[in-house]
């Protein structure tokens, strides 16, 4: 039997493990995942620990995406552009990092966006943030604005991959995400909105029936965001699509054969909703 967990401060909000299990029943694999809380001062030594255990893969979820980028012997070519990795496979010498999340935002995205999409509106600029705006990038966007608490954060993610990927990035304040929300198309909450703070940047009136909007969080109700979406009509895909389509691109990773994503998703609405009533 091989171990597999997830990694993240706070962790008992994750889905991870009710998702990938029930992947694992529905094939038969006799693995198991689990979830570990790991603070960010243990995270270097506790792969080490898990590595010498012998875990087969782990993903990565806040705060340690970036960390994990670093840890890395090996890195895919979307995590080496965007410096964060969401899934390690054990290597021999170490952990192999990839990143779900570009793959999770496009397919997440895709359904909903008609031709080449025009600009779009990045909330956070961390490792998700990262991921989302390589993901727009390889969507044909053209035009991203980055609005993050933390400007100087979201400067440096915008030089870096402005330069590698030949993108126009805006940075503002989160102050001024709902003036900038009407100048887009597509907006992405790659933010803890909604998990670890509870009020939207972006009111209703800065909304309207075209926008489409992407949680890369979710929870067991409604986010802020979502309310703000549902009020003004807008296309909203929550939280649930995101971590699905990652995650069946993680289980593919781990295991090398395609899970049964109408099984996982299922799994992590059941599990929802028992925990706080999400529908």
């Amino acid at each position: 039997m091989a171990l597999l967990a997830v990694l993240g401060h706070p962790i008992s909000h994750s889905a991870s493990p009710v998702m990938h299990n029930a992947a694992l029943r529905a094939l038969n694999l006799p693995n198991r995942y689990i979830a570990i809380e790991v603070r960010p001062e243990k995270f270097q030594n506790t792969l080490k620990s898990l590595h010498n255990l012998g875990f087969k893969g782990l993903n990565i979820t806040i705060p340690h995406k970036e960390a994990a980028a670093m840890c890395a012997s090996r890195l895919s070519e979307e995590a080496e552009a965007v410096r964060a990795v969401n899934t390690l496979v054990r290597l021999q010498e170490g952990w192999a990092g990839y990143n779900t999340d570009v793959a999770g935002v496009e397919k997440s995205l895709s359904p909903h966006v008609d031709g080449r999409p025009g600009a779009a509106l990045i909330l956070g600029a961390g490792g998700s943030a990262a991921a989302a705006l390589y993901a727009l990038w390889r969507m044909g966007v053209s035009v991203v604005i980055i609005a993050n608490r933390s400007r100087w954060r979201a400067e440096e993610l915008a030089r870096r991959l402005e330069e590698k990927l030949g993108l126009r990035v805006e940075v503002v304040g989160l102050e001024d995400a709902g003036v900038k929300a009407r100048q887009v198309d597509i907006i992405i909450n790659a933010t803890p909105l909604g998990l670890t703070y509870h009020e939207s940047p972006i009111a209703p009136q800065d909304l309207t029936k075209n926008h489409v909007i992407l949680d890369m969080v979710y929870s067991t109700g409604p986010t802020p965001l979502q309310r703000a979406a549902e009020t003004s009509g807008s296309t909203y895909i929550d939280g649930v699509n995101m971590l699905v389509e990652q995650g069946v691109e993680a289980f593919r990773i781990f295991h090398g054969v395609e899970p049964e994503k109408k099984v996982m998703e299922r799994a992590v609405r059941e599990w929802l909703a028992k925990r706080g009533g999400l529908k």
